[in-house]
């Protein structure tokens, strides 16, 4: 008799543990290697360098076409405790085609005749992001932090043997927010946000996705992306947007 006592009593401390304990507590994070694929539009992507006469403004998306261009990502979170979280993502993003000028364009001093010209544009982003989680219930969690990100951009015109480049690497502080609402069981709906402005120009990096956990180890996810920002400064004019439609395989280990 005292052993069934004392088996309903463990019993019954476990499914009150189970009621008070939100399941996101419950389970201790992991660290998790996601892998994002999508397909890219560019909405738009215009040019001056330098941002002076008689260097003309150009739209490198009417040269190279709106898209699909693919794109993807590899982000690794890595969290240090139940609050405290790192992130770190590569994200390279390139465009190379051959389109029609219809108008001279002078890119850094030269000038580009009508016609054919083949346009390189590339921008690769590296970062590393720390995150607090500051709320998380059985529903909601939010967290937020800062990212470093460094910028590793190249535009590039080529005609015939004539070609011109402007490079730029930097670093450039962002901040970050996510939040995951838990709706089903299994299913949750994904904000992240990424981004800063400021009146030299901006960078954003948001996306909206729906997840599902296959397994405790292995979630899909699929959504929507937008890259958006640039700068306006002597040295150069550059703003550019992408849209893209994303699925992501995450994998969680230890």
């Amino acid at each position: 008799m005292l052993d069934r006592i004392l088996c309903f009593c463990q019993v019954g401390w476990l499914v009150t543990l189970g009621i008070m304990t939100p399941a996101a507590a419950l389970a201790s994070p992991s660290p998790a290697l996601t892998v994002e694929l999508g397909a890219a539009w560019q909405l738009r992507n215009t040019v001056q360098i330098s941002n002076e006469p008689p260097n003309t403004r150009f739209n490198i998306d009417e040269l190279t076409g709106d898209g699909p261009f693919p794109a993807g990502r590899v982000v690794l979170d890595w969290p240090l405790n139940e609050k405290h979280r790192l992130r770190f993502v590569i994200a390279p993003l390139g465009i190379e085609e051959t389109g029609t000028a219809s108008q001279p364009i002078v890119f850094q001093d030269t000038i580009f005749a009508p016609g054919p010209v083949t346009v390189k544009y590339r921008f690769d982003s590296y970062r590393a992001s720390y995150r607090y989680v500051f709320h998380d219930s059985e529903r909601w969690s939010w967290s937020g932090g800062a990212t470093l990100n460094i910028r590793d951009a190249e535009i590039r015109l080529q005609q015939g043997t004539l070609s011109r480049a402007k490079k730029n690497t930097g670093v450039v502080p962002l901040l970050a927010l996510e939040g995951q609402w838990r709706f089903a069981p299994g299913w949750y709906g994904v904000f992240d946000f990424e981004g800063l402005a400021a009146p030299q120009g901006r960078a954003i990096d948001a996306a909206l996705k729906i997840a599902y956990d296959v397994t405790p180890s292995i979630t899909i996810a699929g959504g929507y992306r937008i890259l958006d920002g640039g700068a306006d400064n002597d040295e150069l004019y550059t703003f550019a947007r992408f849209d893209s439609a994303v699925v992501a395989l995450t994998w969680r280990f230890r």
